[in-house]
């Protein structure tokens, strides 16, 4: 069975008429103006993967520097870059110093408790 339906173009604004089949799926919604400042943390929903992003974060500053610390700061500037706030890096950092994976041997300063290229193996 056949359905004819009156659409307007949404470009140039003149009608038209569309025919479909019943069995057909068709859903028609304005377009959304965008907006200037765009969720990025849509990303990174999921806490695993806020914790996945700033523990990777935190192996490429550890890589850089001999000592292996990592300013809280440089990875909190990282981690705005990819949508999160510095509320979500304290918590992903607090919580990784209660599971014992990293510490903080000076205030704003963390270290991975065994260095990353020896926790793979």
């Amino acid at each position: 069975m056949r359905h004819h339906i009156e659409v307007t173009c949404p470009i140039c604004g003149k009608p038209f008429t569309v025919e479909l089949e019943i069995s057909t799926y068709v859903t028609a919604e304005a377009a959304a103006p965008p907006t200037k400042k765009r969720g990025v943390a849509l990303v990174l929903r999921s806490q695993e993967a806020k914790v996945d992003f700033v523990l990777r974060a935190m192996r490429a500053l550890a890589s850089k520097e001999p000592s292996g610390m990592i300013e809280v700061e440089e990875i909190v500037d990282l981690a705005g870059k990819v949508g999160l706030s510095h509320e979500e890096v304290d918590g992903v950092l607090a919580g990784e110093k209660e599971a014992g994976h990293i510490y903080e041997p000076k205030p704003g300063v963390v270290c991975f408790t065994i260095p990353p290229e020896r926790a793979k193996g």
